[in-house]
């Protein structure tokens, strides 16, 4: 999904967060940075849904987890199962409220998109992602003046020499490999999403650390 907006221009002259304490109870799970990083998926067979009009199919949100320890939890289904899996992200969310939220673009967007397509099914993600904070971690190097010869996560993550194991697999190419899902179980597809999420989290923390 990389390179399209479905709403404005990232504001890079404001922090893209708030300053709030990182969520306490996930320590008790070992969780104790408080960070989250979400990536959606959709099956968009025709070219990006412009409207909204395609079924989320795949989640991943993964976490820091003791140490150097990783957490992750990713969900795919049929698009008839759009229902049931926005009902567990907003079950999942809402139990991590407190927490920071990390998207890569998600502004322009993941939140946006997840907004429109839980209204047809009465799920309100506003009051979800309102006990969250947020960090765009695209909008996060853009107000650091982190330079880039591109900013589209791919090439940040080869910048930041962050590996993928999933190489061959793009947003535009996803509805393919998630194809072989429905036909044969073929994970690749959410194996990928997957690496967007740890991708994300890696960007951050190397950013962080680079400053």
């Amino acid at each position: 999904m990389d390179g399209y907006s479905l709403s404005s221009e990232v504001d890079a002259a404001s922090p893209p967060m708030t300053q709030t304490s990182i969520f306490e109870g996930l320590r008790k799970l070992g969780l104790g940075s408080g960070l989250i990083a979400f990536d959606i998926e959709t099956f968009s067979p025709d070219g990006f849904p412009f409207q909204a009009e395609d079924p989320i199919v795949n989640f991943s949100l993964v976490m820091p987890f003791e140490g150097r320890g990783i957490v992750s939890l990713s969900v795919i289904v049929g698009p008839e199962g759009e229902r049931g899996l926005l009902s567990l992200l907003h079950r999942l969310l809402w139990g991590f409220r407190g927490a920071w939220l990390l998207t890569y673009n998600g502004s322009k967007f993941d939140l946006e998109y997840i907004m429109r397509r839980s209204s047809l099914y009465n799920l309100d993600f506003g009051e979800v992602f309102a006990c969250l904070r947020h960090i765009d971690v695209y909008k996060l190097l853009k107000w650091l003046k982190v330079y880039f010869p591109r900013y589209d996560q791919k090439t940040v993550e080869g910048c930041l020499g962050i590996r993928r194991v999933i190489r061959y697999v793009s947003g535009s190419s996803y509805h393919h490999f998630y194809g072989n899902f429905l036909r044969n179980g073929d994970l690749t597809s959410m194996f990928y999403n997957i690496e967007d999420s740890f991708g994300c989290l890696k960007i951050a923390g190397s950013t962080l650390l680079r400053k």
